[in-house]
């Protein structure tokens, strides 16, 4: 009697510590993949801004022109984007923020 009582405390802890375990990894996972779409998002916007200087010889004035004539995607209900020129062929400060 006494070692089923045993068997079923070990297997709740074991079910417990699974549990949590399984939890963390998912948790770890997505953060990893959250990390992951700011970075391409970050890259995204200054080889954008980069291209166009390359191709039309001045930085972009803003967002707006990058999305419009490089086809930059960017979600505005996740991020929100501080792009700061200070001339046209210096490159633009840009931070990234997450809501």
């Amino acid at each position: 009697m006494l070692k089923n009582i045993k068997l079923k405390i070990f297997t709740i802890i074991f079910i417990i510590f699974f549990i949590c375990y399984f939890y963390n990894s998912v948790e770890n996972v997505h953060s990893s993949a959250e990390k992951e779409k700011y970075d391409i998002l970050a890259d995204a916007i200054k080889r954008s801004a980069v291209q166009c200087y390359a191709i039309e010889g001045f930085y972009p004035p803003d967002i707006t022109y990058l999305e419009n004539e490089y086809g930059l995607i960017i979600d505005y209900n996740k991020y929100v984007i501080s792009y700061s020129i200070f001339a046209s062929n210096i490159m633009p400060d840009i931070e990234i923020y997450l809501k």
